[in-house]
């Protein structure tokens, strides 16, 4: 969870509150069935699967061999490339027309993945002195508590009271937004310092990353602007908690986990410019 990172308390706890609240408001808007119905697509789970499973560390052994990355970068992007499920995705997918049932899909789908295989790829990747700390425990009730909890309020609230849901939707899902803007703008300069200690290379490298998935994604989106918009953003946006709590403290030395927050720097421009510029184009073909 990207809880785990250095934040401070307030911009934990408005993590937690986007979260819960993002949970909530796709709870109030997808049913359980409509998640399970998608689930049950084998040709787009398949397209979900290589998008965001197969191609992801190919992506980083291509990067990592053409640029110039110090060993813990390395080691950082390898591990993402195996993370999938990345909690910040919620706030771009949920912005995608009609697809709350996908993004709610995908976040449970993506983050159980990688889950199991982000500690098996560090245990590979990492130096063989480390120390990996794996807390499954505490992200076990992460999970729980921020994600499950919340959306199950949600689909109670929509099938006890749809009237209730139907008015307290928006003012959520505002309040996830805020939370979540408060969040980065707050935890900005932690992200930026953590970015100017790598090098030219490590940032060009994480950079050609997120766009690489990004458009992985959206290729791999099927027919519909709308789905292949929260795949692109699902691809790209990797459990950078998770990594974080695999890396930090594990092998005494300090750049493993600034290459962790330095992608978290680099990670939120791309996926906001995707989102404005999806919206922009909906609202020119409406008009």
């Amino acid at each position: 969870m990207e809880t785990s990172v250095p934040f401070g308390t307030t911009v934990e706890l408005l993590i937690y509150v986007f979260v819960a609240l993002a949970m909530l408001c796709i709870g109030m808007s997808a049913t359980l069935g409509e998640m399970l119905a998608l689930l049950r697509d084998g040709t787009r789970i398949t397209r979900v699967i290589v998008a965001n499973i197969v191609i992801p560390p190919v992506v980083a052994l291509g990067l990592v061999s053409l640029l110039p990355m110090n060993d813990a970068a390395t080691s950082v992007l390898l591990l993402l490339a195996f993370a999938s499920g990345g909690i910040n995705a919620v706030q771009f997918s949920t912005k995608s027309p009609g697809q709350l049932a996908a993004a709610g899909e995908l976040l449970f789908l993506l983050s159980a993945i990688g889950l199991v295989a982000a500690p098996v790829a560090a245990g590979l990747l990492l130096p063989s002195d480390a120390t990996i700390s794996f807390p499954l425990d505490e992200l076990t009730f992460r999970v729980a508590a921020l994600i499950a909890a919340p959306l199950g309020i949600g689909m109670g609230v929509r099938a006890c009271a749809p009237e209730i849901a139907e008015k307290i939707y928006k003012p959520m899902m505002l309040g996830s937004t805020l939370a979540f803007i408060a969040s980065v703008l707050l935890s900005m300069s932690v992200r930026q310092d953590a970015l100017s200690g790598l090098g030219t290379g490590t940032a060009v490298a994480m950079l050609a990353f997120v766009l690489i998935l990004m458009a992985t994604g959206w290729f791999f989106g099927g027919p519909e602007a709308e789905h292949r918009q929260i795949l692109a953003t699902s691809t790209n946006l990797r459990n950078v908690g998770l990594v974080y709590v695999l890396v930090d403290g594990c092998c005494n030395n300090p750049l493993f986990s600034t290459a962790v927050l330095a992608f978290m720097a680099i990670m939120v421009p791309p996926n906001l410019a995707l989102t404005v510029a999806c919206a922009l184009w909906r609202k020119r073909q409406v008009g």
